[in-house]
């Protein structure tokens, strides 16, 4: 009940009111779900515009129903990373780690805006299904289904291809020892399910093969390439320093992480560096596969970098606490003193971001200019 109290308040309450109108991207979002005919004809972010055209024709709420539906997957996706940061870390700073994550401004602007770009942060799921496999012995044959399912879902979200093949280095011995070892009826089936959930990528491929280029990310324009790497580097400040951003996402030139989420970041990827295992290599090559395509300037934008960045947080704040609790094993003071000085900066950490965006940035003339309009 707690939890679901806290979701509300984050992610559902005043979902119509904070702002006195909708932006032009949730407008055209809401026309591009309004019919399955449309949805079809262009499937990029199906899954989140089959939702909610659902939403839409059943429950008639308009185009609020595009917020609400990301506001859902703002939930799950705050769930997801608890999974994947409680597998990496202990539970009390997953807990901590996955709490900085749900109240970041970085979530919150994605999952109270009524838009696909929610569904750039499914690299969770990858991560959470591929933990889950890995870990599961018993039920992998359906685990294995829900994975093919997965992945190929994951096709309809602009720039998720990449990201799916550097998941599957991991997980390849596994998996390709787990089909040689499958029975006739269960490849025949996982093949029936990955044609099925294809046919509307391959029909809309063939009537406008741009929508190819928009699911990979790529800018239709060519001549964008010769700014990746100015564009590079004003995300990379944008994130950590200092933001010159649209105020659709930002306020001012505040940045999207604060100084002590960039503190824990850092202390992380030092960390996942000198690991040097799996998982080094997926988080760094998850982190330049989203810097570089949100750099080109297509479809993809920096909401697939948000959970990547708090997961190198969850496993900063893991090795600070970790090497405090080895110095002082049997020190009940100083072992007190290292998760009260962790809870201190939690807290600013967290009202520093609810601010942000609760207050700051839906006052912001620049941000109530965006959002000024209404559904005629």
């Amino acid at each position: 009940m707690s939890l679901a109290l806290i979701a509300y308040l984050l992610y559902f309450q005043r979902l119509g009111s904070l702002l006195p109108g909708f932006s032009s991207p949730e407008l055209n979002s809401y026309a591009a779900a309004r019919d399955w005919h449309t949805i079809v004809n262009n499937p990029v972010n199906a899954p989140y515009k089959l939702v909610v055209w659902l939403f839409t024709a059943v429950l008639h709420h308009g185009i609020l129903a595009d917020r609400a539906v990301a506001a859902v997957i703002g939930v799950i996706a705050a769930l997801l990373f608890f999974v994947i940061a409680r597998a990496w870390c202990t539970y009390r700073v997953a807990f901590f780690a996955t709490l900085m994550f749900a109240t970041s401004a970085g979530l919150l602007h994605f999952a109270r805006f009524g838009t696909g770009q929610i569904l750039q942060m499914s690299i969770l799921a990858l991560l959470a299904v591929g933990i889950l496999y890995r870990q599961q012995r018993d039920h992998r044959v359906i685990i294995g289904y829900l994975l093919l399912a997965l992945f190929v879902l994951l096709w309809y979200i602009p720039g998720m291809f990449w990201f799916e093949i550097l998941a599957l280095i991991p997980l390849w011995a596994t998996i390709s020892g787990q089909i040689r070892r499958a029975n006739n009826f269960h490849l025949t089936g996982m093949l029936a399910l990955c044609l099925l959930l294809l046919i509307p990528l391959v029909l809309a491929s063939i009537k406008h093969p741009a929508v190819l280029l928009q699911l990979s990310g790529l800018p239709q324009d060519l001549g964008s390439l010769a700014h990746v790497g100015g564009n590079l580097l004003k995300l990379v400040l944008a994130m950590t320093v200092r933001s010159n951003s649209t105020a659709l996402f930002w306020v001012g030139h505040a940045p999207l992480l604060n100084a002590i989420e960039v503190i824990a970041g850092l202390f992380g990827v030092y960390y996942v560096y000198r690991e040097a295992s799996g998982r080094t290599t997926f988080l760094f090559g998850a982190a330049a596969i989203g810097l570089l395509l949100a750099s080109l300037g297509g479809s993809v934008t920096f909401a697939c970098l948000v959970p990547i960045a708090y997961l190198f947080i969850a496993l900063g704040l893991d090795q600070l606490l970790g090497r405090w609790m080895t110095v002082f094993p049997r020190n009940p003071v100083a072992r007190l003193a290292g998760v009260s000085v962790v809870l201190v900066m939690l807290i600013f950490s967290v009202l520093y971001q609810v601010r942000t965006y609760y207050i700051a940035w839906p006052h912001a003339p620049a941000t109530r200019t965006i959002f000024d309009h209404r559904l005629t």
